[in-house]
C-alpha cells in the first residue's frame, strides 16, 4: 500500500477502511491532487478492496483510470454525478480483471469473487444498496 499501512485493514476493519479510502478519493476529486496522488488512493482501496498484491491493484488502476481518462472525474463537479462515477470505476474492475492476461485462471476466479464482495460494500457505502439499481441503472 502507498498512504497506508497494511496492518490498517486489519485495524479499522475492512468495510470501515473502504468506507475511509473511499471518501479520501471522492475529496481529492473535489480538491484536485494530482493523477498520481489519486492513482495511489485508487491503488489502495483497490488492493485492500481485493485484498490483492500491489502490481495487480496497480495494473488495474492503470487500466480503471490512467487508460480511460475519457471518464474525466477530474473534471466532475457535483457530488451527485461524481459518486456514481467513482462506483461504475469499481464495477468496471469486473472487466479489467479479465483483462489481466499474466494471472492464472486460479488467481483471476478468485478476484473475480472478491470484486463481486468489493463491489456490494462500496454499493452499500453509496448508495445503500448492493445493487447498482440506486445508481440509476
Amino acid at each position: 500500500m502507498y498512504d497506508h499501512d497494511p496492518d490498517d485493514v486489519s485495524l479499522l476493519g475492512w468495510e470501515e477502511f473502504l468506507a475511509r479510502q473511499w471518501e479520501t478519493i471522492f475529496a481529492g476529486y473535489r480538491r484536485p491532487s494530482g493523477l498520481r496522488k489519486t492513482c495511489r488512493r485508487w491503488s489502495d482501496l483497490i488492493e485492500a478492496g481485493l485484498r490483492c498484491p500491489q502490481d495487480i491493484a496497480d495494473a488495474l488502476v492503470r487500466a480503471a483510470i490512467v487508460d480511460r481518462a475519457d471518464r474525466d472525474l477530474e473534471g466532475t463537479v457535483r457530488a451527485a454525478d461524481l459518486i456514481p462515477a467513482m462506483a461504475e470505476v469499481v464495477a468496471g474492475l469486473e472487466q479489467d480483471i479479465a483483462g489481466l492476461d499474466w494471472i492464472g485462471p486460479q488467481q483471476r476466479e478468485v478476484l473475480l469473487e472478491r470484486h463481486r464482495l468489493f463491489q456490494a460494500a462500496i454499493w452499500r457505502l453509496a448508495f445503500g444498496t448492493e445493487t447498482c439499481q440506486a445508481a440509476g441503472d
